[in-house]
C-alpha cells in the first residue's frame, strides 16, 4: 500500500487526505496544532465556542461547487445548514448609506440599479462581467479544463480598472467592492477573476453551518478515519527528506521519521520550502520568488459573549466601513480605532437562537508591522509591552462595536481577542496572515504559486496557493490530485457525486 504524508489539517490538508484514502493510500495527516482544522478550528471558554476563522460559505445545493465537494468526500449528510437573510445576508454599512446585499446575481444588480438609476448602464455591464467571467475557472463549474488564456485576462485586470471604465458615483463603486473584504485586497489590486469567484460563490446562496467551521473540520476528521486515515494532533513536520527531487520521508517534532510515497503540503509555500534542504530540491530563483511574494493582512479579532440575544446583527453580516470609500479603509487598526471591519453573530444564524446569550464575532485588518517586535514571544512569555498594547486595541475595537450595535452596551459579558502573533501560534500561518497568499493583480495569473513542485510527489494545497476560503482551499486538492492522477476520472466523480 502507498504512503501518503498530509501536512496541516485545514480543509485543504483534509480534503487531499480524503480523497488519497479514497484512492487506496495510507495517510497520515500531521497537525502541529492541538485542534484540527486550521481557520475552521473553535476554540471554547466556559462552554461557550467562538469561530476564529469560518463564518458563513456560498452555494451548498447540488451541482454548485461547496455542495458537490461536500458531497463527493462523503460528509454532506454529517452537517445542518441555516440560510442566511436571502433579501440581505451582507450588510456594507458606509458613513452616509447602507446596502443589503441579496441572493443571486439578478437580484443584486436589480438592487445596485434601483439604489444607483443613473449608473444602471454600468452597473449592468460590469456585474455581466462579473458573472460570465467564473465560467473562465474550469474546475469552478465543474469542468475539468480552465480557459487559461481568459484566466489570465480577467487576473491581470483591477477590480477599480473595471468598475471605473462603466460607474463614476464613489458610492456605487464602494458597494461593488465592498465585499472585498472576504479576500483581503483593496479594489485597486483586488483581480477581476478572484472577485468575480467570490462573490458568485455567495451570491449563488449564503449559508451557516451548525456548530460553525468545527463541525465541518471535524466530520472531515471522521471521514478520513473512516476510510482508515490517522490524524495527529502536536505534531508538527520538522523536515522532509528529498532523493533525485523525490520526497522519501517526513520528521516529525515527536521525533518519528514517516516514510512516503507522496508528501502534500498545506502550509504556506513559505513555510514548505523551509522543511526542504538548501540544496538539490528546488531552485534557489524559486525560493527566492516565494519569499518575496507578499501575505496578504493579519487581523485582530474580537470575540463577545453577552447576555442577551445579537438580534441587532440578526440572521445577516455587517461590513462596516468607517470611509466613504473602500480603499480608504483598508488601514490597520490600532490603539486608535478601526477603520474597516466584518461582524456577525453566530448565534443568531439558527432556529432557535437563545435569549438569554449571544455571540458577536468581529474581525479588523491589523498589520504585521504593529506586533512584530514581539514576534520571539509565545503565548505564555507575552511581554506586557504587548499585552498593553492589545488591550488598548481590543477596547478600541470594542468601543466602535458598542457604538455601531445598539443594544450590546452594558451587555457585554466576555470579551476575548487576538492578534497575528494568534494566528501564527495556530495556524504558523506567515506574519499572522488570514489568507496565506496575497491575491492581488501582481500576485495572481502567472505569477501565483503552483501545487506543482520540482519535487516531483511533492504537491502544495491550501489558500497560498489557491483561491481563499473554504472552497478555494477544498478545490485546490482537487487540482493538486488531477495533476497527480489525471482530471477527467476525478473531476467525473465530482459532478456526479
Amino acid at each position: 500500500m502507498k504512503r501518503a504524508v498530509v501536512i496541516g489539517s485545514g480543509m485543504g490538508g483534509l480534503t487531499s487526505a480524503i480523497l488519497l484514502a479514497m484512492r487506496g493510500y495510507e495517510v497520515t495527516v500531521l497537525e502541529q496544532h492541538y485542534r484540527p482544522g486550521g481557520f475552521l478550528h473553535r476554540f471554547f471558554r466556559s462552554g461557550q465556542a467562538y469561530d476564529t476563522g469560518f463564518h458563513y460559505c456560498g452555494g451548498i445545493d447540488a451541482g454548485q461547487p461547496l455542495g458537490q465537494v461536500l458531497r463527493h468526500l462523503g460528509i454532506f449528510e454529517q452537517l445542518s445548514f441555516h440560510a442566511l437573510e436571502p433579501s440581505g445576508f451582507d450588510r456594507l454599512q458606509f458613513p452616509d448609506f447602507t446596502f443589503d446585499v441579496p441572493v443571486g446575481w439578478s437580484a443584486f444588480t436589480e438592487r445596485l440599479c434601483e439604489t444607483f438609476p443613473h449608473e444602471a448602464e454600468g452597473i449592468r455591464t460590469v456585474t455581466r462581467i462579473l458573472e460570465e467571467g467564473c465560467s473562465a475557472y474550469g474546475l469552478y463549474r465543474m469542468e475539468p479544463m480552465a480557459d487559461l488564456g481568459k484566466v489570465l485576462e480577467l487576473e491581470s485586470q483591477s477590480l477599480s480598472d473595471l468598475t471605473r471604465q462603466h460607474i463614476t458615483d464613489p458610492r456605487c463603486l464602494a458597494v461593488l467592492a465592498g465585499q472585498s473584504v472576504l479576500y483581503g485586497v483593496p479594489p485597486e489590486e483586488a483581480p477581476v477573476g478572484v472577485h468575480a469567484v467570490v462573490m458568485d460563490h455567495f451570491l449563488s446562496g449564503a449559508w451557516s453551518i451548525e456548530g460553525g467551521g468545527d463541525k465541518l473540520a471535524m466530520s472531515l476528521v471522521r471521514r478520513l478515519k473512516a476510510l482508515g486515515g490517522t490524524l495527529r494532533l502536536k505534531t508538527a513536520a520538522t523536515h522532509i527528506d528529498v532523493s533525485d527531487r523525490h520526497a522519501t520521508a517526513v520528521h516529525t517534532s515527536t521525533g518519528d521519521v514517516l516514510e512516503a510515497d507522496l508528501v502534500v503540503s498545506n502550509l504556506h509555500p513559505r513555510l514548505t520550502l523551509d522543511l526542504l534542504p538548501e540544496s538539490g530540491a528546488v531552485r534557489p530563483a524559486y525560493r527566492k520568488r516565494i519569499a518575496d511574494q507578499k501575505v496578504a493582512w493579519g487581523h485582530i479579532g474580537v470575540y463577545l459573549e453577552l447576555d442577551r440575544r445579537a438580534d441587532m446583527l440578526g440572521n445577516r453580516n455587517l461590513y462596516r466601513n468607517l470611509h466613504s470609500d473602500v480603499a480608504s479603509a483598508y488601514q490597520s487598526s490600532g490603539p486608535d480605532g478601526v477603520h474597516l471591519y466584518f461582524a456577525c453573530a453566530p448565534t443568531e444564524h439558527r432556529t432557535d437562537p437563545r435569549e438569554d446569550r449571544g455571540v458577536v464575532l468581529a474581525i479588523a485588518p491589523l498589520a504585521w508591522d504593529m506586533v512584530a517586535e514581539w514576534a520571539d514571544s509565545t503565548p505564555d512569555t507575552r511581554p506586557q509591552a504587548y499585552i498593553d498594547f492589545k488591550k488598548a486595541t481590543t477596547d478600541a475595537f470594542v468601543r466602535q462595536l458598542v457604538a455601531d450595535l445598539p443594544g450590546i452596551e452594558g451587555h457585554i459579558t466576555r470579551i476575548e481577542s487576538s492578534t497575528p502573533l494568534s494566528t501564527v501560534n495556530f495556524t504558523r500561518s506567515p506574519q499572522g496572515s488570514m489568507y496565506g497568499h496575497y491575491h492581488s493583480v501582481s500576485q495572481m495569473g502567472r505569477y501565483r504559486p503552483m501545487q506543482v513542485t520540482r519535487v516531483k510527489n511533492l504537491v502544495l494545497v491550501g489558500h497560498g496557493v489557491s483561491n481563499p476560503g473554504v472552497l478555494g482551499a477544498g478545490l485546490s486538492a482537487y487540482y493538486a490530485m488531477g495533476a497527480l492522477f489525471g482530471r477527467d476520472e476525478l473531476f467525473k466523480e465530482l459532478r456526479e457525486a
